[in-house]
């Protein structure tokens, strides 16, 4: 049925075509010309008009396609020169940390000129808000040992406690286990810079041991004494940030708060050697 419908209607189509053919020739023949023209373009118009549209459509559809794809092209090129800006900010940022590293080495050096430092970089820490213990990648192969002096430029961050092939354990001023020989300059006060287990978790240690009548003040700066610990003298320990009375001897006990930041720490010296002011030395 549905052949026999779709012969049906090309034979239809197939007059109708004969037809419009044949009648703008008869016309033409009979001497009217200009009415064959005006039925021939009446007839084609649509199908100009179709054409035309159908062109038009196809011409936007290959403009269309061909700004994607320079948009694509301009997308990828953009990307490329983004990432190579992006490769370039971590290169410059990159240099500045080593510069940075570099102008402290130096600026500790100018300072302290007998001073034989190793470089570590932090590969552990405890945890806490404040690291109390810090993992460094320097060990006996790089001539590193026990109680040696760890710092940056700063001040103290502590000394080594533990110390393997590779590595070594630094234990920080903050720690309970830690004490310093300590002076105040301005009113010339000596006591000892100790961690303290009630203070560890803020940050923050203590100097004991003063005169009672010790005139401190909050905001005096402490530095190290050279004698009675690992330390050479004048290395910044830190401020005054409070003082009190202890309870049982009535002696002046002061909260220091470390010169250093421990809670970001990346790069530290290690003091391989010194010489004391007092002609000795740690290895000298």
């Amino acid at each position: 049925m549905k052949k026999i419908f779709q012969n049906k209607f090309f034979v239809i189509c197939l007059c109708i075509a004969v037809v419009i053919s044949a009648v703008p020739s008869t016309l033409a023949l009979m001497g009217y010309r200009s009415l064959s023209k005006s039925i021939v373009g009446t007839v084609t118009a649509p199908l100009q008009w179709c054409v035309t549209v159908v062109g038009n459509a196809f011409e936007g559809f290959g403009r269309y396609f061909s700004s994607v794809d320079l948009l694509i092209e301009k997308n990828e090129a953009l990307e490329e020169e983004n990432q190579e800006l992006r490769e370039q900010i971590d290169r410059a940022e990159l240099l500045e940390r080593e510069n940075e590293r570099l102008r402290a080495y130096l600026e500790i050096k100018s300072q302290y000129p007998s001073f034989r430092m190793e470089e570590a970089m932090v590969i552990g820490h405890s945890a806490g808000n404040y690291a109390t213990h810090y993992t460094l990648n320097r060990g006996t192969i790089h001539g590193i040992a026990v109680n040696m002096p760890v710092i940056v430029r700063e001040g103290i961050v502590g000394y080594v406690t533990d110390v393997g092939l590779n590595w070594c354990m630094v234990s920080t001023l903050i720690e309970t286990e830690s004490s310093v020989g300590a002076y105040i300059p301005r009113p010339g006060v000596t006591g000892i810079v100790s961690g303290d287990y009630t203070l560890r978790d803020e940050g923050v240690c203590k100097i004991s041991y003063m005169d009672q009548n010790a005139d401190i003040a909050v905001g005096d700066k402490v530095y190290s004494t050279g004698t009675g610990s690992v330390y050479p003298a004048d290395l910044c320990i830190g401020e005054i940030v409070s003082i009190d009375v202890d309870e049982y001897s009535r002696a002046l006990v002061a909260t220091v708060r470390p010169a250093v930041d421990f809670t970001d720490l990346q790069w530290m010296m290690i003091l391989t050697g010194y010489e004391k002011q007092s002609g000795g030395g740690m290895a000298s």
